[in-house]
């Protein structure tokens, strides 16, 4: 048992697109085949898909909305009901968007329309079948020809044939085809473009627009005058679709994930998008198509009750045990034929613990299986128990220190203008006994009233939980008969079960630490509990007008010290700047080198944009954390008395252990992404097409992908808060007011954005790159 073998995903993640479940399964599976276990929620889309498909026309369309929180496994199932229709016999046409962006047309025209190319025939011919109608519907009036027409709706003769042959009048016949088309697709422009479709001399000018560029002047001139690139557009371009599909008796499929990201989107853009949603979901319904669509539970909510009546919710449920381990088996040993049951190095005790802690979410519980068989790997034994899986927890989510929370606490609370004192302070001259283990109690009116702040890291065990019933029951004795509400703030991870047990303790749900949502979280948390306490409190409205106005003159203060803190920032952007001129004049060295010949530096230049811009924003994220501090220049500078005073002394600037962590990692981190970058470099340029078929070719995606996942294991045992010691380096250094501390929270999230998945998003822009 080795690291190098873990069949788990480091980021268990399934895309409609692309490479499915990136990491997924080592190298022990083929690339695209998906490892799924058969839940109620699996069987019910399965069972829909097959109504669906088994419909000899499809006149009865519906709608499918797999709904879930983060990790629940929508998308997997999602694609898992692609590869189930790419497999159909009947051949359907697909549609998939993996998450919808601001620019639609771009979806349009590189995802939607590329697939519709791939089946240019198959829709020449759904327009093939309306002209052959139009044909022989002119030709009903003379009874002789009611063989040929019979011969044209039965789809035995040529529609152009016949017209040639019999002399129609093809102006005429292309009208009452526009007419028909408008009838259907309820869109004259669409209309219009599709009639002129059937005629050589018009089809690669359609064919072009369709495709989502800009019209040229043959279909300028007939009104059709703006391309296929606004929300509205592209949604009335895929209604047409459907329309034609649909009432051609054909079948297609529309998939999207992610659909909640459309609420990130500006008012006017959502808005468009949602409404144009909304009539598609009643297109596809009505002419009878599939549509499927993943959402998160709060975001469906957002969506008209017209789109309510028309889907059928489908909630994937949390695994079960025996679902659990079933899963890890199948990942353990993917390979058919393998011996059932064996979970070595696992145990189906471990496996139900895990379950436990992840709460039976899939994206969990595969994260936990990764970790916890990293973590057996580098012990004796080689077994994961329910020890090292407590352990690759605390490794996996307890990504910052105590302290690091702690000041990240007191920053919002200063920010918030919210009084409050440690319990060094509180318990300086008395004992406090368990209650000294809360880490802040924040004041509340004048009648010993208090919000009990208390930091712990991942809460897996209920013993843990009994601890911290103890110190929430101290604390509230402490105030005496004044109210004490308690907020527990867990550096790390709690599992489902255990974090509505200590709920029911503090009757307020403990916060999880997270860089992204923690401060907004925190804020709102503490607002609402203070207000909870003034509202019960016995103080008097007088009393609570003081305090508030002590909290303004406090904020005031803080204010004050933000503004003064500027012109430091200032000279921190100067640092920054000349950064940036060190990185032209390095890619003028790099120039130079190529010009010589070096090779290494030719991998550099010559590497994608699409691949690059991945880099550049990790080496971005790791130059603003790790950078020099202007600390250095401070130590050189002369106060402002001038040179020829004599009170100047030498400044020796201190160096703390952190600081030479911080320093060490963030030279790691640079030499590591160098490499990474240079290595992608090399085998992109060495992919390539050979005479068994286009690059790349199975053995150098296998060496793609190994090269990223090499990435990933070795960056994630880097911590990168550690960077952040960088910002306080010196004697002079003042203690963090809340606008350092949001500047160095935003920095250190988008430094983790930057690096975590680095390996799956480059692996994904290269194999596009190649295979373009």
């Amino acid at each position: 048992m080795n690291a190098e073998d873990n069949p788990f995903p480091v980021v268990p993640v399934a895309r409609l697109s692309g490479s499915y479940d990136l990491f997924a399964t080592g190298g022990s599976v083929a690339p695209g085949r998906p490892l799924t276990v058969e839940t109620d929620a699996v069987r019910a889309v399965r069972h829909q898909l097959s109504g669906y498909l088994e419909q000899r026309v499809p006149s009865r369309g519906r709608a499918l909305a797999l709904v879930g929180d983060f990790g629940t496994g929508k998308s997997h199932i999602a694609r898992g009901l692609a590869l189930a229709v790419t497999a159909d016999p009947s051949e359907p046409l697909l549609w998939l968007i993996d998450e919808p962006v601001w620019d639609f047309g771009a979806i349009y025209r590189d995802r939607l329309v590329s697939d519709l190319k791939d089946q240019k025939a198959a829709f020449y011919d759904v327009l093939l079948d309306y002209y052959a109608d139009v044909t022989a519907e002119s030709l009903d009036q003379a009874r002789s020809l009611r063989e040929v027409a019979d011969g044209l709706r039965d789809r035995h003769l040529d529609p152009q044939a016949v017209i040639e042959a019999y002399a129609l009048s093809e102006a005429a016949i292309r009208r009452d085809l526009e007419r028909r088309l408008q009838v259907l697709t309820e869109h004259a422009k669409f209309a219009r473009a599709l009639a002129l479709l059937q005629f050589p001399e018009f089809q690669d000018h359609v064919w072009e627009w369709l495709m989502g560029h800009p019209p040229g002047d043959v279909l300028r001139e007939r009104g059709i005058d703006a391309p296929i690139d606004s929300v509205s557009s592209v949604f009335d371009a895929l209604a047409v679709f459907a329309f034609l599909y649909g009432h051609a008796g054909r079948r297609f499929v529309f998939i999207v994930d992610m659909l909640e990201k459309v609420l990130d989107w500006p008012y006017d853009r959502r808005t468009d998008f949602m409404q144009n949603f909304e009539k598609l979901v009643n297109v596809y319904v009505s002419v009878g198509g599939l549509l499927v669509f993943c959402v998160l539970p709060e975001a469906l909510s957002e969506f008209g009750e017209s789109l309510h009546e028309r889907i059928l919710p489908i909630r994937p449920s949390p695994l079960t045990d025996d679902e659990t381990v079933e899963l890890v088996g199948r990942y353990l040993h993917p390979e058919e034929g393998a011996p059932p049951g064996d979970l070595s190095p696992f145990t189906r005790q471990s496996v139900r613990y895990i379950r436990k802690l992840a709460g039976g979410v899939p994206r969990r519980t595969l994260k936990l299986c990764h970790h916890a068989w990293e973590v057996a790997a580098r012990g004796p034994r080689g077994v994961v128990d329910e020890v090292v899986v407590r352990t690759a927890v605390r490794e996996a989510f307890e990504v910052a220190t105590r302290d690091d929370i702690r000041a990240s606490i007191e920053g919002i609370l200063e920010a918030g203008a919210w009084r409050f004192e440690r319990s060094e302070t509180r318990f300086a001259r008395r004992p406090g006994r368990d209650a000294e283990m809360v880490d802040y109690w924040i004041l509340v009116g004048q009648s010993g009233s208090a919000v009990a702040v208390l930091t712990t890291d991942s809460v897996m065990l209920d013993d843990q939980v009994d601890r911290l019933k103890r110190v929430v029951e101290a604390a509230r004795a402490d105030t005496g008969s004044a109210p004490c509400e308690v907020l527990v703030v867990v550096n790390g991870y709690i599992s489902a079960p255990l974090r509505q047990r200590l709920a029911g303790i503090t009757v307020t749900q403990p916060i999880v630490y997270s860089d992204k949502h923690f401060r907004s979280t925190m804020r709102r948390a503490v607002a609402d509990l203070v207000a909870r306490l003034e509202a019960s409190g016995r103080d008097s409205v007088l009393q609570v007008l003081r305090q508030r106005l002590e909290g303004i003159a406090y904020q005031q203060t803080a204010v004050l010290d933000c503004l003064q803190r500027v012109e430091g920032r200032v000279e921190r952007l100067e640092g920054s700047t000349g950064a940036r001129l060190g990185e032209v004049l390095q890619a003028v060295a790099e120039a130079g080198d190529l010009a010589a010949g070096d090779e290494g530096s030719a991998a550099r230049v010559r590497l994608p944009q699409e691949v690059r811009r991945h880099f550049d924003r990790a080496f971005d994220a790791v130059g603003v954390m790790g950078g020099v501090p202007p600390a250095f220049r401070q130590v050189f500078g002369l106060d402002a008395a001038g040179p020829g005073d004599e009170g100047i002394r030498p400044r020796r600037l201190g160096f703390t252990s952190d600081q030479f962590q911080a320093v060490g990692v963030a030279v790691l981190l640079h030499k590591l992404l160098e490499a990474f970058r240079d290595s992608v470099g090399d085998w992109i340029r060495q992919a390539k097409p050979t005479p068994d078929g286009p690059a790349p070719t199975p053995a150098q995606e296998r060496g793609l992908r190994a090269i990223c996942r090499s990435y990933e294991i070795t960056a994630e045992m880097l911590p990168v808060f550690r960077l952040e010691s960088l910002a306080a380096f010196g004697p002079y250094a003042a203690e963090p007011g809340p606008l350092e501390q949001a500047y160095r929270s935003f920095h250190r999230a988008e430094a983790q954005e930057a690096l975590i998945g680095l390996g799956e998003r480059v692996f994904e822009s290269a194999m596009t790159f190649v295979r373009s």
